[in-house]
């Protein structure tokens, strides 16, 4: 979320003068004993050391400061330069680079030759995608894909494919089709304000959607001037969204959490809003950027005000949001970053943690830790895994994410909040499994097509042929 700008300054009292260091990095004394058993002068023994021997290293330790703080400047000029500055493309290729070797068997399978933990939490995930793939298939052969989403089979060859490589042949295509068909349906994800459209045309459970706007003006003046009459009767705190920006990236939402603070920041709330409509996404992290981008750049800026989706007081973890994995109508898993970063759940019952950074970093899981078991004991994921399904199905979708709040104590009482067709989530070990299901169905051809000139941001069970 993005927060307003604060500045502070602290006052501290002035350091304490440096104390007087020796060549050997040490405190000059009088080593007077010395001075005692060498047969000198006894006047000699009550002598200082030489002032000029004070000053040389007073000078050097000065200096070797004045070093430090240049070189200091140095590396945070580069820093700042680095960013959008001529370092830019090369920080852009390492973060890139590192997001594609984080989903690559390269990464995920190497760690299991020399991890323990690694190894047994990939060959769960295995073990969990044989169990899966036959009912995934069977769920294919009963599924209708629009024609929309189907032609990313053209680009696939094998079932040994990434999963990024199969979002960019998807981005690849739905650009193709926007250049020489005008169809835009990528908008049910890229445009936050025809996705709220979509979720509440379709009566999914969704936090309130207060108002929409395609005119700046017009939502700044009722946002400075409306806003009791506008927010005057929801709880906060409210969230201000913009429909053309998506990508997390873009940081493109922002909390508003009350009547007070949007008076008392409207300034700054007046720049944000200025600078994200002008702005355009640019999925820069992802190695599909260039084609999303051109689906992105043909979008209208907008913004909305959403409500929100309340959680419960108490100990411990009271809400999840589970990013749900739907394949050809069957949802596979969903990853969640509560507890921790990457949290993995699956239609097992199993729910895999990654606690601390080493975890992190070799996908090594922790399972079925007790801080999550009401997820499971509450009957929570039966809600999730249907209402995921529906969605997919709505939509005539191969593949997609769709997001959804759970609450601790209310497992009746989940909401979804968005969807994506190009997920960039961590699936860790589950990464190659995931893609190869994916894949397999355009090779094999699982399932069967339709075709509509019914967008697919305007689907209703209705329009579909799917089974509900």
């Amino acid at each position: 979320f993005c927060q307003p700008e604060t500045s502070s300054e602290l006052t501290h009292p002035p350091p304490p003068p440096p104390r007087t260091m020796n060549p050997s990095g040490g405190p000059v004394r009088r080593n007077i004993a010395k001075a005692a058993g060498s047969g000198d002068d006894p006047a000699q023994k009550q002598r200082s050391p030489n002032p000029s021997n004070s000053h040389t290293t007073a000078g050097k330790y000065r200096l070797r400061s004045q070093r430090g703080l240049v070189l200091m400047a140095i590396g945070i000029c580069i820093v700042f330069l680095g960013i959008g500055g001529f370092l830019e493309p090369t920080r852009r290729f390492i973060i890139r680079r590192i997001r594609i070797l984080g989903q690559s068997t390269l990464w995920t399978e190497g760690w299991t030759v020399i991890n323990g933990g690694s190894y047994k939490t990939w060959k769960r995930a295995q073990e969990y995608y044989e169990t899966q793939r036959p009912i995934i298939r069977e769920s294919a052969r009963n599924f209708s894909v629009h024609k929309y989403f189907s032609g990313v089979a053209d680009y696939i060859e094998t079932e040994n494919v990434g999963w990024y490589d199969i979002i960019g042949f998807r981005a690849k295509d739905m650009a193709r089709k926007l250049e020489e068909d005008g169809r835009d349906d990528f908008k049910v994800e890229k445009d936050k304000c025809v996705m709220m459209d979509f979720f509440k045309k379709n009566q999914f459970p969704m936090p309130q959607v207060l108002k929409v706007w395609k005119v700046k003006e017009i939502a700044k003046r009722d946002i400075r001037d409306d806003a009791q009459s506008l927010l005057g009767s929801t709880d906060f705190p409210v969230f201000l969204k913009c429909c053309h920006l998506t990508q997390g990236s873009s940081k493109s939402t922002i909390p508003l959490k009350s009547l007070d603070y949007v008076q008392k920041q409207w300034p700054y709330l007046s720049r944000w809003i200025d600078t994200k409509w002008k702005y355009r996404s640019d999925d820069w992290e992802r190695p599909w950027a260039a084609d999303m981008n051109k689906l992105t750049d043909s979008l209208i800026p907008g913004l909305l005000i959403q409500g929100p989706f309340h959680i419960p007081k108490g100990p411990g973890l009271q809400f999840m949001e589970l990013k749900v994995e739907v394949l050809f109508g069957r949802a596979y898993l969903a990853v969640a970053n509560e507890p921790y970063k990457g949290t993995i759940l699956t239609r097992d019952g199993v729910i895999e943690t990654y606690p601390g950074i080493v975890s992190q970093i070799t996908n090594s899981a922790t399972f079925n830790p007790p801080e999550t078991s009401w997820v499971t004991d509450e009957g929570h994921l039966e809600h999730v895994w249907a209402l995921a399904e529906r969605a997919a199905k709505i939509m005539a979708v191969d593949e997609v994410r769709i997001d959804i709040f759970i609450r601790r104590g209310d497992p009746h009482g989940l909401a979804i909040n968005e969807n994506s067709l190009s997920s960039g989530m961590g699936y860790r070990m589950h990464f190659a499994f995931l893609a190869k299901i994916w894949a397999s169905g355009h090779v094999n051809k699982w399932y069967k097509t339709f075709d509509s000139h019914i967008p697919v941001y305007q689907h209703t069970e209705a329009d579909v042929p799917n089974e509900f």
